[in-house]
């Protein structure tokens, strides 16, 4: 269940040399407000992170001319709103199968083979390492 979110919020400071201070935080906004402004386009990124590169495109083109991005642009920034739990591209995992430490193991008790020897002795053991990753943990 998500927790209820609240539109605003408080900022409290102060109190010990003088009086304590409170400030309303709003945290919704419309971003239409916001049009005409130079953060316009960074605005309607933030509030679409659903939307592919291409359509942002296509949107911030039919908007008005002086919000037309490229593609490279609104890629390069796009990132900045992205859950970091749900992103795409955060590259291989290391230890995804959980069978490094039993490879490094084999490969301490045969520490004579080669790098291709090694990957086959590995894979014999249903350990699946190809010869580049034998040679960078090697040492290990």
């Amino acid at each position: 269940m998500e927790t209820e979110r609240k539109p605003t919020g408080t900022l409290r400071w102060g109190g010990e040399y003088g009086p304590e201070q409170t400030r309303p935080i709003n945290y919704v906004i419309d971003v239409r407000d916001f049009k005409g402004r130079p953060g316009f386009p960074w605005l309607l990124i933030a509030a679409n992170p659903h939307l592919s590169v291409n359509v942002l495109w296509m949107w911030l083109r039919s908007e008005d001319k002086k919000y037309e991005r490229s593609q490279s642009w609104i890629y390069r920034r796009r990132w900045l709103f992205e859950d970091p739990e749900k992103a795409n591209g955060v590259g291989r995992q290391p230890n995804v199968d959980g069978k490094d430490g039993r490879a490094i193991a084999i490969m301490r008790e045969n520490p004579t083979l080669s790098a291709r020897a090694m990957s086959r002795l590995l894979k014999e053991h249903g350990i699946v390492r190809n010869k580049d990753w034998v040679l960078k943990h090697k040492c290990d």
